[in-house]
């Protein structure tokens, strides 16, 4: 693409319409950013469902001040990094440097920060980050939130349940999604945070 509006352009009016519900959420990086790792790292574009009405209502003014730098950039670099496929172009480990052990678990452990509160806005994202975080705590393990969320049921069986039903949702493909019960959201979030910290 030779800029961002063809980006952004092809974006909307190819891939959103086949998109799956959840929306599409992607991160602009510069290739000398990348293969000198800093953090938090910074970004070109940022672009999810949740910035969607935004990007409409004003296009230009969207694409001049969606830039920044997010800490979040280092886990997916790193899960880029252990498990990510090139589909084209170069190389991965020629377009992303290395992230440091001490950087993913700050990233990582940043994303459930406000876990307590936002269990109730995003029940299935939060229990699985919960288990994967955990995880690493205890087994240095970089995982998926599939593979976390399995750990998580083996590691806390009192919780076993709430993990199913997370891994159900996160993988059913129809936007029917079974209901937690915000007193075992509270609890398992609180058993976690202690664990964890």
């Amino acid at each position: 693409f030779k800029d961002k509006q063809q980006l952004m352009d092809f974006t909307t009016d190819n891939l959103w319409p086949i998109a799956p519900a959840k929306g599409l959420e992607f991160h602009v990086l510069l290739l000398k950013n990348t293969q000198h790792f800093s953090h938090p790292m910074p970004f070109d574009l940022h672009f999810s469902k949740a910035h969607y009405g935004e990007y409409l209502a004003d296009k230009k003014r969207y694409l001049i001040n969606m830039h920044g730098k997010d800490p979040d950039l280092a886990a997916h670099i790193m899960i880029t990094n252990r498990f990510g496929k090139t589909l084209i172009g170069n190389p991965i480990d020629s377009v992303f440097s290395d992230v440091p052990k001490n950087i993913y678990w700050s990233s990582i452990y940043f994303d459930i920060a406000s876990a307590k509160k936002e269990i109730s806005e995003q029940p299935t994202y939060i229990i699985l980050n919960l288990c994967r975080v955990l995880e690493y705590k205890k087994t240095q393990a970089i995982t998926s939130k599939l593979d976390a969320g399995a750990w998580g049921i083996r590691f806390s069986p009192k919780y076993a349940a709430m993990i199913k039903l997370a891994l159900q949702n996160y993988t059913n493909t129809n936007l029917t999604r079974k209901k937690f019960i915000q007193k075992d959201l509270d609890n398992f979030a609180k058993y976690m945070l202690a664990n964890i910290t």
